[in-house]
Protein backbone atom coordinates (compact mmCIF):
# COMPACT_ATOMS: atom_id res chain seq x y z
CA UNK A 1 0.00 0.00 0.00
CA UNK A 2 1.27 3.67 -0.54
CA UNK A 3 -0.40 6.82 0.08
CA UNK A 4 -1.41 9.05 -2.54
CA UNK A 5 -2.65 12.70 -3.01
CA UNK A 6 -5.42 13.01 -5.61
CA UNK A 7 -8.37 15.35 -6.57
CA UNK A 8 -11.70 12.91 -6.45
CA UNK A 9 -14.95 13.97 -5.18
CA UNK A 10 -14.26 17.56 -4.50
CA UNK A 11 -10.73 18.40 -3.26
CA UNK A 12 -6.95 16.94 -2.37
CA UNK A 13 -7.09 14.39 0.32
CA UNK A 14 -4.91 11.38 1.19
CA UNK A 15 -5.67 8.22 0.99
CA UNK A 16 -3.90 4.83 0.98
CA UNK A 17 -4.32 2.76 -2.48
CA UNK A 18 -3.37 -0.28 -3.74
CA UNK A 19 -0.21 -0.03 -5.27
CA UNK A 20 -1.74 -1.26 -9.03
CA UNK A 21 0.30 -0.66 -11.82
CA UNK A 22 -0.14 3.09 -13.26
CA UNK A 23 -3.50 2.41 -15.82
CA UNK A 24 -3.12 3.13 -19.47
CA UNK A 25 -3.36 6.42 -20.00
CA UNK A 26 -6.20 6.07 -22.45
CA UNK A 27 -8.37 5.02 -19.49
CA UNK A 28 -7.23 7.82 -17.38
CA UNK A 29 -7.78 10.79 -19.99
CA UNK A 30 -11.17 8.88 -20.72
CA UNK A 31 -12.43 9.05 -16.80
CA UNK A 32 -11.10 12.48 -16.80
CA UNK A 33 -13.08 13.68 -19.89
CA UNK A 34 -16.35 11.70 -18.70
CA UNK A 35 -15.83 13.39 -15.54
CA UNK A 36 -15.62 16.74 -16.58
CA UNK A 37 -12.18 16.69 -14.79
CA UNK A 38 -8.48 14.52 -13.15
CA UNK A 39 -9.31 11.77 -11.02
CA UNK A 40 -7.53 9.20 -10.30
CA UNK A 41 -8.86 5.92 -11.13
CA UNK A 42 -7.05 3.43 -8.29
CA UNK A 43 -8.55 6.66 -5.86
CA UNK A 44 -11.81 6.20 -7.54
CA UNK A 45 -11.99 2.26 -7.17
CA UNK A 46 -11.02 2.70 -3.08
CA UNK A 47 -13.39 4.98 -2.46
CA UNK A 48 -16.40 3.12 -4.31
CA UNK A 49 -15.20 0.23 -2.24
CA UNK A 50 -15.31 2.08 1.25
CA UNK A 51 -18.93 3.80 0.60
CA UNK A 52 -20.29 0.37 -0.48
CA UNK A 53 -18.82 -1.66 2.57
CA UNK A 54 -20.50 1.41 4.55
CA UNK A 55 -23.45 0.78 2.50
CA UNK A 56 -23.73 -3.59 2.54
CA UNK A 57 -22.80 -2.94 6.36
CA UNK A 58 -26.00 -0.74 6.98
CA UNK A 59 -28.19 -3.13 4.73
CA UNK A 60 -26.92 -6.35 6.97
CA UNK A 61 -28.23 -4.24 10.10
CA UNK A 62 -31.42 -3.75 8.19
CA UNK A 63 -31.81 -7.19 7.10
CA UNK A 64 -31.05 -8.57 10.38
CA UNK A 65 -33.90 -6.30 11.82
CA UNK A 66 -36.25 -8.03 9.88
CA UNK A 67 -35.40 -11.32 11.04
CA UNK A 68 -33.13 -12.62 8.38
CA UNK A 69 -30.68 -13.60 10.61
CA UNK A 70 -29.45 -17.29 8.75
CA UNK A 71 -27.81 -17.44 6.07
CA UNK A 72 -24.89 -15.10 4.43
CA UNK A 73 -26.20 -11.64 3.17
CA UNK A 74 -26.99 -12.79 -0.11
CA UNK A 75 -29.33 -15.39 1.36
CA UNK A 76 -30.76 -13.45 3.39
CA UNK A 77 -31.73 -10.79 0.46
CA UNK A 78 -33.07 -13.22 -1.59
CA UNK A 79 -35.36 -14.73 0.40
CA UNK A 80 -36.31 -10.89 1.17
CA UNK A 81 -37.11 -9.94 -2.21
CA UNK A 82 -38.98 -13.83 -2.69
CA UNK A 83 -41.28 -12.68 0.06
CA UNK A 84 -45.10 -12.81 -1.89
CA UNK A 85 -46.23 -9.61 0.21
CA UNK A 86 -43.87 -7.68 -1.04
CA UNK A 87 -44.72 -8.32 -4.83
CA UNK A 88 -47.12 -6.68 -7.19
CA UNK A 89 -49.61 -9.19 -8.48
CA UNK A 90 -48.48 -9.69 -12.17
CA UNK A 91 -52.21 -7.92 -13.39
CA UNK A 92 -53.27 -4.97 -14.86
CA UNK A 93 -54.39 -3.91 -10.81
CA UNK A 94 -50.79 -5.03 -9.93
CA UNK A 95 -49.13 -2.65 -12.08
CA UNK A 96 -51.57 0.16 -11.36
CA UNK A 97 -51.08 -0.04 -7.76
CA UNK A 98 -47.61 0.05 -7.85
CA UNK A 99 -47.82 3.35 -9.94
CA UNK A 100 -50.34 4.87 -8.01
CA UNK A 101 -48.11 4.18 -4.54
CA UNK A 102 -44.80 5.64 -6.25
CA UNK A 103 -47.28 8.72 -7.02
CA UNK A 104 -48.28 8.85 -3.57
CA UNK A 105 -45.27 8.66 -2.44
CA UNK A 106 -43.22 11.32 -4.35
CA UNK A 107 -46.69 13.35 -3.86
CA UNK A 108 -46.35 13.30 0.18
CA UNK A 109 -42.50 13.53 0.14
CA UNK A 110 -42.23 16.86 -1.95
CA UNK A 111 -42.64 19.21 0.64
CA UNK A 112 -40.17 18.42 2.12
CA UNK A 113 -37.93 18.90 -0.36
CA UNK A 114 -38.71 22.47 0.24
CA UNK A 115 -36.08 22.61 3.08
CA UNK A 116 -33.18 21.20 0.86
CA UNK A 117 -34.00 23.04 -2.47
CA UNK A 118 -35.75 26.56 -1.27
CA UNK A 119 -37.38 28.95 -4.53
CA UNK A 120 -35.71 26.60 -6.70
CA UNK A 121 -39.10 25.58 -9.40
CA UNK A 122 -40.15 21.98 -8.54
CA UNK A 123 -42.02 21.04 -12.04
CA UNK A 124 -45.13 19.37 -11.91
CA UNK A 125 -44.26 15.46 -12.31
CA UNK A 126 -45.87 11.74 -11.77
CA UNK A 127 -44.99 8.03 -12.79
CA UNK A 128 -46.99 6.12 -16.21
CA UNK A 129 -46.88 3.15 -16.88
CA UNK A 130 -44.93 2.01 -20.35
CA UNK A 131 -47.08 1.13 -22.75
CA UNK A 132 -46.01 -1.88 -25.13
CA UNK A 133 -44.34 0.53 -27.33
CA UNK A 134 -42.13 2.49 -24.56
CA UNK A 135 -41.06 -0.25 -23.10
CA UNK A 136 -37.39 0.29 -21.04
CA UNK A 137 -38.31 3.54 -19.17
CA UNK A 138 -38.47 6.45 -20.66
CA UNK A 139 -39.42 10.31 -19.76
CA UNK A 140 -41.24 12.86 -20.97
CA UNK A 141 -40.40 16.86 -19.86
CA UNK A 142 -43.36 19.39 -18.53
CA UNK A 143 -44.67 21.50 -21.32
CA UNK A 144 -47.78 23.42 -21.54
CA UNK A 145 -49.66 23.02 -18.25
CA UNK A 146 -48.60 19.34 -18.57
CA UNK A 147 -46.72 17.32 -16.44
CA UNK A 148 -43.88 15.87 -16.53
CA UNK A 149 -43.88 11.97 -17.14
CA UNK A 150 -41.37 9.06 -16.25
CA UNK A 151 -43.21 5.93 -18.26
CA UNK A 152 -41.97 3.15 -16.08
CA UNK A 153 -41.63 -0.31 -17.71
CA UNK A 154 -43.33 -3.34 -15.19
CA UNK A 155 -43.06 -5.86 -17.67
CA UNK A 156 -41.06 -7.98 -14.83
CA UNK A 157 -43.52 -6.78 -12.52
CA UNK A 158 -42.97 -9.82 -10.20
CA UNK A 159 -39.32 -9.23 -9.79
CA UNK A 160 -39.57 -5.85 -8.41
CA UNK A 161 -40.36 -5.48 -5.06
CA UNK A 162 -42.66 -2.50 -3.56
CA UNK A 163 -39.69 -1.24 -1.01
CA UNK A 164 -37.02 -1.29 -4.95
CA UNK A 165 -39.53 1.56 -6.03
CA UNK A 166 -39.47 4.65 -4.04
CA UNK A 167 -35.48 4.91 -5.12
CA UNK A 168 -36.41 4.77 -7.85
CA UNK A 169 -39.09 7.18 -8.40
CA UNK A 170 -36.94 9.77 -6.28
CA UNK A 171 -34.16 9.22 -9.07
CA UNK A 172 -36.29 9.60 -12.18
CA UNK A 173 -39.07 12.14 -11.09
CA UNK A 174 -38.32 14.75 -8.49
CA UNK A 175 -35.91 15.31 -7.42
CA UNK A 176 -33.80 14.20 -9.47
CA UNK A 177 -34.17 13.92 -13.69
CA UNK A 178 -37.62 15.69 -13.82
CA UNK A 179 -36.39 18.18 -11.38
CA UNK A 180 -33.04 19.03 -12.97
CA UNK A 181 -33.90 18.48 -16.81
CA UNK A 182 -36.45 21.38 -17.12
CA UNK A 183 -33.95 23.75 -14.93
CA UNK A 184 -31.37 22.65 -17.54
CA UNK A 185 -34.00 23.77 -20.30
CA UNK A 186 -34.59 27.07 -19.08
CA UNK A 187 -30.83 27.77 -18.45
CA UNK A 188 -30.51 27.40 -22.17
CA UNK A 189 -26.65 25.82 -21.84
CA UNK A 190 -24.85 26.01 -25.17
CA UNK A 191 -24.45 22.29 -27.00
CA UNK A 192 -20.33 22.68 -26.89
CA UNK A 193 -21.28 22.68 -22.70
CA UNK A 194 -24.25 20.26 -22.80
CA UNK A 195 -21.59 17.82 -24.69
CA UNK A 196 -18.43 18.57 -22.14
CA UNK A 197 -20.89 17.92 -19.20
CA UNK A 198 -22.39 13.84 -20.33
CA UNK A 199 -22.32 12.53 -16.48
CA UNK A 200 -23.99 16.15 -14.60
CA UNK A 201 -27.58 14.69 -15.34
CA UNK A 202 -27.09 11.31 -14.27
CA UNK A 203 -24.94 12.18 -11.47
CA UNK A 204 -27.74 14.65 -9.95
CA UNK A 205 -30.27 11.68 -10.08
CA UNK A 206 -28.17 9.17 -8.28
CA UNK A 207 -27.22 12.60 -5.62
CA UNK A 208 -31.20 13.02 -5.45
CA UNK A 209 -31.61 9.47 -4.28
CA UNK A 210 -29.31 9.81 -1.25
CA UNK A 211 -30.79 13.34 -0.88
CA UNK A 212 -34.13 11.85 -0.24
CA UNK A 213 -32.69 9.56 2.34
CA UNK A 214 -30.65 12.41 4.39
CA UNK A 215 -34.20 14.30 4.22
CA UNK A 216 -35.80 11.54 6.08
CA UNK A 217 -37.58 9.95 3.11
CA UNK A 218 -37.02 6.15 5.14
CA UNK A 219 -36.90 7.05 8.75
CA UNK A 220 -38.57 4.26 10.31
CA UNK A 221 -38.76 2.03 6.71
CA UNK A 222 -36.67 -0.29 7.08
CA UNK A 223 -37.73 -2.01 3.89
CA UNK A 224 -37.38 1.40 2.22
CA UNK A 225 -34.31 1.80 3.06
CA UNK A 226 -33.36 -1.28 2.17
CA UNK A 227 -34.47 -0.74 -1.59
CA UNK A 228 -32.50 3.01 -1.13
CA UNK A 229 -29.11 1.24 -0.24
CA UNK A 230 -29.87 -1.46 -2.62
CA UNK A 231 -29.58 0.93 -5.42
CA UNK A 232 -27.22 2.63 -4.06
CA UNK A 233 -25.13 -0.55 -4.21
CA UNK A 234 -25.52 -0.40 -7.48
CA UNK A 235 -23.92 2.79 -8.44
CA UNK A 236 -21.09 2.86 -6.52
CA UNK A 237 -20.65 -0.90 -8.19
CA UNK A 238 -20.27 0.58 -11.22
CA UNK A 239 -17.58 2.75 -10.47
CA UNK A 240 -15.65 -0.28 -8.38
CA UNK A 241 -16.34 -2.15 -12.06
CA UNK A 242 -15.80 0.54 -14.32
CA UNK A 243 -12.71 0.86 -12.75
CA UNK A 244 -11.84 -2.18 -12.32
CA UNK A 245 -11.98 -3.51 -16.05
CA UNK A 246 -10.40 -0.28 -17.44
CA UNK A 247 -7.74 0.69 -14.98
CA UNK A 248 -6.59 -2.52 -12.96
CA UNK A 249 -6.97 -5.41 -15.97
CA UNK A 250 -10.22 -7.27 -14.57
CA UNK A 251 -11.74 -9.47 -16.89
CA UNK A 252 -15.73 -9.32 -16.94
CA UNK A 253 -16.03 -12.53 -15.06
CA UNK A 254 -13.75 -10.81 -12.01
CA UNK A 255 -16.42 -7.80 -12.40
CA UNK A 256 -19.77 -9.92 -12.65
CA UNK A 257 -18.28 -11.60 -9.35
CA UNK A 258 -17.34 -8.23 -7.55
CA UNK A 259 -21.24 -7.05 -8.54
CA UNK A 260 -22.60 -9.83 -7.52
CA UNK A 261 -21.35 -9.80 -3.80
CA UNK A 262 -21.36 -5.84 -3.92
CA UNK A 263 -25.28 -6.21 -4.47
CA UNK A 264 -26.67 -9.98 -3.79
CA UNK A 265 -28.95 -9.39 -7.11
CA UNK A 266 -29.40 -6.43 -8.69
CA UNK A 267 -31.73 -4.36 -8.03
CA UNK A 268 -31.69 -2.56 -11.80
CA UNK A 269 -33.93 -3.66 -14.54
CA UNK A 270 -30.82 -5.18 -16.15
CA UNK A 271 -28.94 -8.03 -15.59
CA UNK A 272 -25.47 -8.07 -13.41
CA UNK A 273 -23.39 -9.60 -16.65
CA UNK A 274 -25.62 -7.34 -18.98
CA UNK A 275 -24.40 -4.58 -17.10
CA UNK A 276 -20.84 -4.96 -16.49
CA UNK A 277 -20.98 -5.67 -20.74
CA UNK A 278 -22.41 -2.19 -20.49
CA UNK A 279 -19.55 -0.82 -18.59
CA UNK A 280 -17.37 -2.79 -20.39
CA UNK A 281 -18.37 -1.06 -23.88
CA UNK A 282 -17.70 2.61 -22.44
CA UNK A 283 -14.97 3.48 -20.61
CA UNK A 284 -14.97 6.21 -17.59
CA UNK A 285 -18.79 6.71 -18.33
CA UNK A 286 -20.19 5.05 -15.49
CA UNK A 287 -17.43 5.58 -12.99
CA UNK A 288 -17.90 9.60 -13.63
CA UNK A 289 -21.87 9.46 -13.23
CA UNK A 290 -21.18 7.72 -9.99
CA UNK A 291 -18.50 10.02 -9.13
CA UNK A 292 -20.07 13.17 -9.88
CA UNK A 293 -22.98 11.93 -6.91
CA UNK A 294 -20.48 11.49 -4.75
CA UNK A 295 -18.87 14.75 -5.09
CA UNK A 296 -22.04 16.81 -5.06
CA UNK A 297 -22.08 14.85 -1.63
CA UNK A 298 -18.72 16.38 -0.59
CA UNK A 299 -19.13 19.38 -1.34
CA UNK A 300 -22.40 20.26 0.11
CA UNK A 301 -22.01 21.81 3.60
CA UNK A 302 -22.64 20.39 6.80
CA UNK A 303 -25.10 23.19 7.54
CA UNK A 304 -28.61 22.13 6.57
CA UNK A 305 -29.57 25.67 6.57
CA UNK A 306 -26.83 26.28 3.25
CA UNK A 307 -28.23 23.28 1.11
CA UNK A 308 -30.65 25.45 -0.84
CA UNK A 309 -28.40 27.96 -1.73
CA UNK A 310 -26.12 25.17 -2.69
CA UNK A 311 -28.12 23.70 -4.55
CA UNK A 312 -29.55 26.81 -6.70
CA UNK A 313 -25.26 27.08 -6.85
CA UNK A 314 -25.32 23.48 -8.48
CA UNK A 315 -28.55 23.80 -10.56
CA UNK A 316 -29.46 26.76 -11.90
CA UNK A 317 -27.33 27.52 -14.22
CA UNK A 318 -27.47 24.13 -15.48
CA UNK A 319 -24.88 21.65 -16.22
CA UNK A 320 -20.78 22.08 -16.31
CA UNK A 321 -18.04 19.68 -16.50
CA UNK A 322 -16.84 18.80 -12.75
CA UNK A 323 -13.86 20.46 -12.58
CA UNK A 324 -15.18 23.63 -13.40
CA UNK A 325 -18.49 22.81 -11.41
CA UNK A 326 -16.80 22.68 -8.38
CA UNK A 327 -14.89 25.75 -8.75
CA UNK A 328 -18.45 28.32 -9.71
CA UNK A 329 -20.18 26.49 -6.77
CA UNK A 330 -17.70 27.41 -4.26
CA UNK A 331 -17.54 31.02 -5.94
CA UNK A 332 -21.15 31.13 -5.45
CA UNK A 333 -21.71 29.86 -1.99
CA UNK A 334 -19.10 32.63 -0.87
CA UNK A 335 -20.92 35.42 -2.55
CA UNK A 336 -24.35 34.54 -1.25
CA UNK A 337 -22.77 33.95 2.16
CA UNK A 338 -23.70 30.13 2.10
Amino acid sequence: MRTRRTLLAGGLSAVAVPAFAAPAAAYRSALAQAYGGPVDPAAAHLAAQTAAAAAQSRRDELLRGQGLIAGGPGERLRRLWEGRRWLYPDSEAGRNRAVSDMNTRLAAFRPNLRRALGDLPIAPAQVRRASAARLGGSRQLPERGKPGIYYLDLADIRTRPSWSLPSLAFHEVTPGHLLQLPLQAAACPPQARLKASGAYSEAWAIYAEQLCADLGAYAGEPLGEIGYLQWRLFRLGRIVADTGLHAMGWSRDRAVAALTALQGRSVAFTSVEADVARIAAAPGKYAAEGLGALAFNAWRPADRRRWPAFHKAVLADGPWPFGELEKRVREKMLLSGG
